[in-house]
């Protein structure tokens, strides 16, 4: 387990609190990005327009909620962005058969290759859902739990659950697992 720098040991700048959350909550940032874009460049581009909007939101934070839900709200947000930007230029990218051969190719090990063409089986299912489902999903995998992923985005925790347990099977149906 790490131990992450708390908020009262930085000082009040927007820089330092900028290099708090990402001291905290970059490779978060970067894994969470994953669910939002799977062109690996698009994909870059997206995290760096979450550090920025992240940095320019320091600005204006008055500690109203957490560190942590403060920096998926802004990730959320431009995640959102991002898909919506997507959507309008009908430019949604697909593994490619060959892309998928390539990629199993590079992994060493059966049981390491099977997990990430499982994992990648679920981020292509989880990119089929409606945006918010898809967000929701995307908190929960990040581990936020229900009361957070509803500060984030502007659901009920009650509704969260739902929509987690109903997604959950959907999903494992997809899969052909058991929920």
């Amino acid at each position: 387990m790490t131990v992450r720098p708390t908020l009262n040991e930085a000082s009040d700048s927007q820089n330092d609190r900028y290099r708090l959350a990402i001291a905290s909550f970059g490779p978060d940032l970067a894994r969470f990005a994953m669910g939002y874009e799977r062109d690996a460049a698009k994909r870059q581009e997206l995290v760096q327009e979450v550090h920025v909007a992240l940095w320019q939101s320091f600005a204006t934070y008055q500690e109203q909620c957490s560190l942590r839900t403060w920096v998926y709200r802004v990730a959320h947000n431009v995640g959102a962005t991002h898909i919506q930007r997507s959507f309008r230029m009908a430019d949604r990218i697909s593994l490619e058969i060959d892309e998928a051969e390539h990629v199993a190719d590079e992994r060493d090990g059966i049981a390491d290759a099977e997990r990430r063409m499982n994992l990648e089986r679920l981020l292509a299912l989880i990119h089929k859902l409606a945006p918010l489902d898809r967000e929701v999903m995307l908190l929960y995998l990040e581990d936020l739990d229900a009361a957070a992923i509803g500060d984030v985005t502007g659901i009920s925790a009650r509704n969260v659950a739902t929509k987690i347990h109903r997604i959950k099977a959907l999903l494992a149906r997809q899969l052909g697992t058991k929920g």
